[in-house]
């Protein structure tokens, strides 16, 4: 059978498979298509297609719940809640389909569940939908089936803000218990209150998991075999990306917008499945990959299935947290396939189970048994072969060795016998070894030290990760676990040997005992030759820290001391931390002067340790500063002599490219650029430096502030103020300059473009120039050919200055004789159509527009003179 989504199926009570269904089909034990098992009123489509329930007090007879969300036409279905009941004989060994489709509601479902009654031995098979095909889905349907069969009058139960306009994919499931049913619909999981006496449903809390952007979406969903935690299966996105998680959400939370805690989370290629409770306690999850897809535009389309060969199991699902352990992808389904997914069925069966924690092999296994009605007999294997059985409802036993055992219970009810299994492991105490010895060096032989007992732990257990230690004074202290050693990082010993115990704890909580020996004995390397390094070697020069390479260090103490690679050497900070071998320090140490300390152990324990100075060389001085400013001219003006400090040894002074170009301990500031100097000191025989960049510019330029243009009387003006940081003189002809301070007016200026030009009195700044126009015009012109006055035009033009010109050209009748639109041209040469015009007066109009779309109008007369 293959189906992608909902599925049922069923067992006898020693487990054998009886038949399964895709909610159209039935397939019996042999996997063939059981008599009159086609043409169920089933949707493939919908989440939970079917659900099969035995008639109570009959072992032959079964009914198959089927779900039909929407109208079919062929054949023609139309949506309901389907019946057809099944019944096994010696005629039908393999079952038959004695009825099929009979129709209990009017309703649209694609969501379908079972639980006992209180009384244990009828179940309610509860659905939810619509009460017609157009009805908004609002109405639970609870159907009682007895042992007279299945009453065919369901109890209805609507409940406040619970309407869809469509019911969407997702699950719904019974708890365990019977008390509680929980549904996902379009990013909401609701939790309601299962009467299942009445059959009546009442609203626990609505827990809203999507986000207006975003948040969770879901499909499975199940309950703990406790009744108390539900999980369900997610995509979750926000901004940051997306993740597939299995969600864990205690119903005892008080707050309703409580999504609940992730207990794992992986790649968003997984696609929310079903979840189910098994008859081990254990859920499982399904699997399936999703694939997005995509037309040639790249418009989204949608997305398809891709099944897995694994599933997801939730080992310890009573447990909070990640103490739920659940493993990703742990079995392996061989020829089958994960799709979306899980047989669906009656969850109360899944309340039978073996309720025990394992332990400890020295400690007593206490057994219990939970079922969804009352066990009237128990007899109990406990799957060590070592025939010990038990009748007790609740027992007790101890196991010899540990390991991982199958516990099986013969458990009676309603006078059939059924199987309970639950797998246990028995954990190991951890293997110790006694008598080992810790030795600590003495270093002033007085026989008292600093022990850290930790370091006992490679020796007594073979390995130490994820176990605790707890360390005592005797024996019996270990075996009561009272007073205990306070400070067993630095432990003083008290006598010399000294024996000590300590109680090995594993992850599991198993503990041994076991005892080991402390000494402190003289031992001695020998002198250790100080280090030296340079301030910068930690890439900062002046703080006074130096980087020290313990590595040189370890390989210079193992070839002058002979020591083999069996001697560990480590350094550590102070001699209390050697001793106690607590804040190892790092192989690349940067520290300031100080002395440190190293250690040397071996197989016997301690075999050495010594102080080590550590020394910081004093940094090369270097006293410049940042930026220095030279003269434009620097040979006009006294010198600027830079000193590399007398302190040094060594000088070098560099090019912004890295060229040496002095070796001098003084250097004369002649040009601008970027500079630097590298002063070197030797001491303690090393040659330790000091970086210093500097620049070098010149003063800032003066800059213009305002320039004013008069030219409305004869007396053309030009005005000019500056920004600057000296007095300044000014010219127009860079020859004859005036003034002495931040501005000057020009006075009697010639009409045209004209350069002003600004030096600095003490002649040290850069000098600057600019470029105004003073608009004027000729009086009169010669046009005779002798290159001098040979045009007229409005002087002072320029496109640096102006949008545009328009100059007509009057003579004294009115007449257009020349119009100038250029810019650059000379102006006019006293001719009308190439004739040369008799000397007179002449008028003209200029419109001006400069650079800010200000209009400029002049106008006036002049004289053409002929000579």
């Amino acid at each position: 059978m293959t189906v992608l989504r909902g599925s049922s199926s069923i067992s006898d009570p020693q487990g054998n498979l009886l038949f399964y269904s895709d909610g159209e089909t039935i397939w019996n034990k042999n996997h063939e298509i059981m008599i009159n098992g086609e043409g169920l009123f089933g949707d493939l489509g919908n989440t939970q297609s079917s659900i099969i329930i035995p008639k109570p007090n009959s072992t032959n007879t079964y009914y198959i719940f089927t779900t039909q969300k929407e109208e079919k036409s062929n054949p023609l279905v139309y949506p309901g809640i389907y019946h057809s009941e099944i019944e096994f004989s010696n005629t039908y060994p393999l079952g038959r389909v004695k009825f099929k489709n009979m129709r209990i509601a009017n309703s649209t479902t694609n969501k379908i569940t079972a639980v006992h009654h209180k009384n244990g031995e009828d179940i309610w098979v509860i659905s939810y939908g619509s009460d017609s095909y157009q009805g908004v889905n609002d109405i639970f349907y609870a159907t009682l089936i007895t042992k007279d069969g299945v009453n065919r009058s369901p109890i209805n139960s609507q409940i406040e803000h619970l309407k869809f306009n469509t019911s969407l994919p997702g699950e719904m499931k019974a708890s365990p218990d019977g008390s509680k049913i929980a549904l996902y619909n379009d990013g909401v999981i609701y939790l309601l209150n299962f009467n299942n006496e009445t059959g009546e449903l009442t609203k626990n809390k609505f827990t809203t998991i999507a986000e207006f952007v975003g948040g969770y979406s879901s499909y499975g969903l199940s309950f703990s075999p406790d009744s108390k935690l539900l999980y369900y299966s997610a995509n979750y996105a926000d901004r940051n990306g997306s993740s597939y998680r299995i969600m864990q959400l205690p119903l005892d939370h008080p707050d309703e917008y409580y999504k609940g805690e992730p207990i794992f989370i992986t790649e968003p290629n997984r696609l929310s499945a079903s979840i189910n409770l098994g008859s081990d306690g254990k859920i499982y999850v399904a699997q399936v990959f999703y694939e997005s897809l995509y037309d040639e535009n790249d418009t989204y389309l949608g997305f398809e299935f891709l099944p897995i060969k694994t599933i997801g199991v939730i080992n310890e699902p009573n447990k909070l947290g990640v103490a739920a352990d659940y493993t990703h992808d742990v079995i392996n389904l061989e020829d089958g396939f994960s799709f979306r997914g899980l047989p669906n069925f009656i969850q109360s069966y899944f309340r039978n189970r073996i309720v025990s924690e394992n332990t400890c092999v020295t400690d007593t296994f206490h057994f219990s048994l939970d079922a969804y009605n009352p066990i009237t007999a128990a007899n109990w294997d406990f799957g060590d072969g070592n025939g010990f059985t038990s009748t007790d409802l609740n027992t007790s036993y101890q196991y010899a060795t540990p390991g991982k055992y199958i516990v099986t219970c013969i458990v009676t009810i309603n006078g059939t016998d059924i199987p309970f299994y639950k797998e246990i492991v028995v954990y190991p105490l951890p293997e110790v070894t006694p008598d080992q010895e810790l030795i600590q060096c003495d270093i002033n032989n007085d026989g008292v030290d600093y022990f850290n007992l930790f370091n006992i732990a490679d020796k007594v257990v073979r390995n130490p990760i994820n176990t605790n230690f707890i360390f005592y004074r005797n024996r019996t202290d270990a075996e009561n676990n009272q007073n205990s050693i306070a400070n067993p990082e630095a432990f003083e010993n008290e006598s010399n040997p000294q024996e000590l115990f300590v109680r090995v704890i594993s992850d599991k909580g198993c503990a041994s005992i076991t005892n080991f020996f402390i000494e402190s004995k003289f031992v001695s390397l020998g002198n250790i030759d100080e280090m030296f390094t340079c301030d910068s070697s930690d890439q900062l020069n002046g703080d006074s820290n130096g980087a020290f390479d313990l590595r040189e260090k370890r390989r210079e103490i193992r070839q002058n001391f002979s020591l083999d690679n069996t001697n560990k050497i480590r350094f550590y900070p102070t001699l209390i931390d050697a001793q106690t071998t607590s804040n190892l320090l790092p192989e690349y140490f940067i520290s300031p002067s100080t002395t440190i300390y190293v250690r040397v152990d071996n197989d016997l324990g301690c075999g050495g340790m010594e102080p080590i100075s550590l020394t910081v060389n004093t940094a090369p001085i270097i006293n410049l500063n940042d930026s220095y400013t030279i003269c434009d001219i620097p040979s006009q003006h006294p010198p600027i002599i830079l000193d590399g400090n007398s302190f040094n040894h060594r000088y070098e002074w560099k090019d912004e490219n890295g060229n040496i170009i002095s070796t001098n301990r003084e250097y004369t500031l002649n040009t601008t650029g970027n500079f630097s100097l590298t002063a070197y000191r030797t001491e303690n025989g090393i040659e330790c430096s000091s970086d210093k960049e500097f620049t070098v510019i010149n003063p800032d330029a003066a800059i213009f502030n305002q320039i004013i243009v008069d030219t409305e009387t004869e007396n053309n003006t030009i005005f000019v103020s500056l920004n600057g940081n000296s007095n300044y003189e000014f010219s127009l002809d860079n020859t004859s300059f005036f003034g002495n301070g931040l501005d000057y007016t020009f006075n009697n200026v010639n009409p045209g473009l004209r350069t002003i030009y600004v030096r600095d009195l003490n002649n040290c700044e850069p000098p600057i120039q600019t470029n105004v126009s003073v608009i004027g015009y000729q009086k009169f012109f010669t046009p005779n050919g002798d290159g001098n006055n040979d045009y007229w035009n409005v002087k002072g033009l320029d496109s640096t200055f102006f949008k545009s010109v328009k100059i007509i050209i009057f003579d004294r009748f009115g007449n257009i004789v020349h119009t100038i639109t250029e810019f650059g041209t000379q102006g006019w040469d006293g001719t009308y159509n190439g004739k040369l015009l008799t000397s007179n007066s002449y008028w003209f109009k200029a419109e001006i527009v400069d650079l800010e779309d200000n209009h400029i109008n002049e106008s006036g007369n002049f004289s053409l003179v002929r000579k």
